[in-house]
């Protein structure tokens, strides 16, 4: 006891203003990256000779709460990236602790926030639907996106599909007019002394310069002129070219405006208007623990028929033989109400997933959720009632983005003054707290198996 009071005085700054005491806690050693404390330890019915640990256990996440350290301490780099022990007094239930952290090398700059012990978050679809895949060291892909050009286009930003619709028509005016420059060139017709010849016949009337001929070539292309520039019977060649480009620009022209059509009118902006909750939860329905998200569609007129909800779980996983699957995507069996996954989306409705001995969630607790990592895919497709198109809108939910214990609020009324049901869309990401239990749906289910009474 006398060793340790010595070892005190030595790291402690004032070891006069300690609060005196008989016992002096070990010292706890903990590392920079914290992490945050671990609440959900409980499994909701554990037996009471686990109080002394987890007391013993708040004890120490107190110290660590009431740690004087700063950003800057924790921070603090260590050039040659060796770790040094640093002693820290601290006070936890009025009794001194000196916790050793130790300090290493994070030079790097992600470090330097003060969110340095939020971990990143690894998803494969973003909440808007898009997929956050980026693809490497595909052979020859530039040539295999050219020669699907017409999904290559529709699929571009707005910007390079008018790029390319206004340049086509620039390019293909300036080639053809400088082709009609040629064949009136080759005919003879720019010569000095056939130009103001009036006994001379010119494959194209009063074409006698380029900007001419640029013009007769749009004039050609969409049919706007021929009332002071014409083709005459002089020039074979001149005549078959001018069918020629009348077909090609008919082609041009059908293919830009199909392409911009077909960009407006794509079903992927109906899915705008498709709305998922912020979050998902975790809580009981009808004695069961269940998953459950919330999803809306905003057109009060032209609703979705066909409805249906698809829902992925992406988890890596090892197999009996050492193989690592990562990612593996397993599928979840969602339910709307009393039904399968098919839904009519008249008011915001609630999908449900039932966590089951078939759910890959069947043994996931509160605890667990802290530390998992996973990520639940959802994919809602329909056809759209005025147009008779397919869409799909999809979004995903991390295990950050589950909330435990939790219920969404209701927002479908009877409105008596109006005679029809409202929707209030202000309450739509809204949650309350509802009392659940933090053990896994296995535990739990056991659990009720042993306690509650057999009912015969």
């Amino acid at each position: 006891m006398a060793e340790r009071n010595m070892d005190l005085g030595r790291t402690s700054p004032s070891p006069a203003k300690l609060p005196p005491s008989s016992t002096t806690p070990p010292v706890q050693s903990v590392n920079n990256r914290v992490k945050r404390p671990n609440a959900l330890l409980l499994s909701g019915y554990k037996d009471n000779d686990d109080d002394d640990r987890r007391d013993h256990r708040a004890d120490q996440r107190d110290a660590l709460l009431l740690s004087p350290l700063s950003d800057e301490t924790l921070l603090c780099a260590d050039p040659d990236g060796a770790a040094d022990n640093v002693e820290h007094p601290v006070q936890a239930n009025g009794q001194p602790v000196v916790i050793q952290v130790a300090k290493h090398n994070t030079r790097k700059s992600h470090l330097t926030s003060p969110s340095i012990y939020r971990k990143a978050k690894r998803r494969a679809l973003y909440k808007n639907g898009e997929c956050n895949i980026v693809l490497a060291n595909v052979s020859k892909l530039r040539r295999r996106y050219l020669q699907d050009l017409f999904t290559t286009l529709v699929d571009a930003r707005w910007r390079w599909t008018l790029c390319v619709f206004v340049m086509s028509f620039l390019l293909s005016w300036l080639a053809f007019g400088i082709i009609w420059y040629l064949i009136a060139f080759t005919h003879g017709d720019l010569s000095p002394e056939n130009i103001d010849n009036p006994l001379w016949s010119p494959c194209v009337i009063n074409m006698k310069t380029f900007m001419a001929s640029f013009l007769f070539s749009v004039e050609t292309q969409h049919t706007t002129g021929f009332g002071y520039r014409m083709v005459t019977e002089e020039c074979h060649e001149a005549i078959v070219f001018f069918c020629f480009q009348s077909i090609a620009g008919l082609m041009i022209q059908a293919f830009m405006v199909g392409i911009v059509f077909t960009k407006m009118s794509r079903p992927k902006q109906r899915s705008q208007t498709i709305m998922f909750s912020k979050n998902a939860v975790i809580c009981r329905r009808d004695g069961q623990l269940c998953f459950m998200f919330r999803i809306g569609d905003m057109r009060e007129k032209s609703h979705l028929i066909g409805t249906k909800i698809q829902t992925r779980l992406i988890r890596s996983r090892v197999t009996p033989e050492g193989e690592t699957l990562s990612p593996h995507v397993t599928s979840l069996k969602m339910n709307i109400d009393d039904h399968d996954e098919c839904v009519f989306l008249m008011w915001p409705t609630i999908a449900v997933h039932v966590i089951d001995q078939d759910s890959p969630l069947y043994g996931l607790s509160a605890a667990d959720l802290l530390n998992e990592k996973f990520e639940v895919i959802v994919i809602l497709e329909g056809t759209t009632e005025s147009t008779g198109q397919t869409t799909q809108a999809r979004t995903s939910y991390l295990a950050s983005e589950v909330l435990w214990g939790h219920r969404f609020r209701p927002l479908v009324k009877y409105c008596k003054t109006k005679m029809m049901y409202e929707v209030d869309y202000s309450q739509f990401h809204d949650v309350c707290n509802v009392d659940t239990p933090l053990c896994s749906a296995k535990d739990l289910e056991t659990y009720l198996m042993i306690n509650e009474p057999k009912i015969k």
